[in-house]
């Protein structure tokens, strides 16, 4: 019987302390907008850094295609007549 009362007197206390925290509506925080981007993608390059771009990717990739000034000068034709 005392054990019933205790526990009915600790559950009317945390109903009185506790509850009324519990139930209270959640501020809402509106969402961060996302940081921007460290660098731009169109931003001009120093001369000094794109020279060094240009000579990391020709060192890297030799052989890439799209590096190439004139794709078609390696005797590719581009559908007109070929030379004789």
């Amino acid at each position: 019987m005392i054990a019933a009362l205790v526990l009915a007197m600790l559950a009317g206390l945390f109903a009185t302390l506790c509850l009324p925290r519990l139930l209270r509506a959640m501020p809402t925080r509106t969402p961060e907008p996302p940081p921007p981007y460290p660098e731009s993608m169109t931003a001009e390059l120093p001369p000094g850094d794109e020279e060094y771009l240009a000579w990391l990717a020709n060192d890297l990739w030799p052989e890439d295609e799209y590096l190439e000034d004139d794709p078609n000068r390696k005797g590719e034709s581009d559908g007109g007549p070929v030379p004789a």
